[in-house]
């Protein structure tokens, strides 16, 4: 029996993301090995290596691109050393996961995209709702019934007390995840008319847009962080038939006034 070829992966970042959610889901797949950890916390560093078995440990990345035979990197991390650590990654020329924002900006997104393509390189950020079950299923149900039409997201919470994610604006944290959830829907963007406020505090906290994609479809983003409690909720509306999603958990698809099972 000929066994596929095991995956070695590097990860740099030991933290609470890192660990609740990128370390378990890799250590489900038989096909992946942890090759090496990486963090400037010693003490986060080797809580993680010792629960996953994992010998090779390094407070300093560089000495583990060069030491460690790998195939691909996790980075996941706050957004600000995001972009030198990738194009190090890159550099490498090692494939490479990130979390969510793909940087501080547009262009530090595009840059860290360009070093990939220039290198034929494998990248991903970890945009999850295009992969919930209940939004492929709902999508798959609506898309069958003809052209689709129209999609909404929203995404709220609460953060007049806590302030905004490492400093940043509304849009490149964690809102980034529903503009990935229209971009899956709609397609490429042809024109954007959008609104970014400032609601009872000095930060940007609240994002409205209206979106038309090349494919004819309508988008509708709201989006806002001064209001009472989170909420994350999609729609997509198709031929006599809508998707009202809220995921990961549940959606409820309609055919001309009929719950579907």
């Amino acid at each position: 029996m000929i066994m596929p070829p095991t995956i070695r992966i590097g990860f740099i970042g030991a933290g609470g993301m890192a660990n609740a959610v990128h370390y378990p889901s890799l250590a489900e797949f038989p096909d992946v090995t942890l090759a090496a950890i990486c963090d400037l916390d010693q003490a986060k560093l080797n809580k993680t290596a010792d629960k996953y078995g994992v010998k090779a440990r390094y407070t300093d990345y560089h000495q583990m691109l060069r030491e460690v035979e790998m195939d691909a990197v996790y980075v996941v991390m706050p957004p600000m050393p995001l972009r030198a650590i990738v194009l190090d990654v890159l550099a490498a020329g090692k494939h490479c996961f990130t979390e969510k924002p793909p940087g501080c900006s547009y262009a530090e997104a595009k840059e860290m995209a360009d070093a990939a393509e220039k290198r034929g390189l494998l990248t991903m950020t970890a945009f999850n709702r295009r992969f919930a079950a209940v939004c492929v299923q709902a999508r798959q149900m609506l898309e069958e019934r003809g052209r689709l039409t129209q999609v909404m997201s929203e995404f709220h919470k609460d953060m007049l007390k806590s302030g905004p994610y490492y400093g940043l604006s509304i849009i490149p944290t964690d809102i980034i995840h529903v503009v990935d959830f229209l971009r899956w829907v709609g397609g490429e963007v042809k024109e954007v008319k959008s609104y970014m406020d400032q609601f009872h505090a000095n930060w940007d906290n609240t994002f409205n847009a209206l979106i038309r994609f090349q494919s004819g479809m309508v988008g509708i983003l709201t989006a806002n962080r001064a209001t009472g409690t989170r909420y994350e909720r999609f729609e997509i509306h198709g031929k006599g038939a809508a998707a009202y999603i809220r995921a990961p958990e549940t959606a409820e698809v309609w055919f001309e006034g009929q719950k579907q099972p």
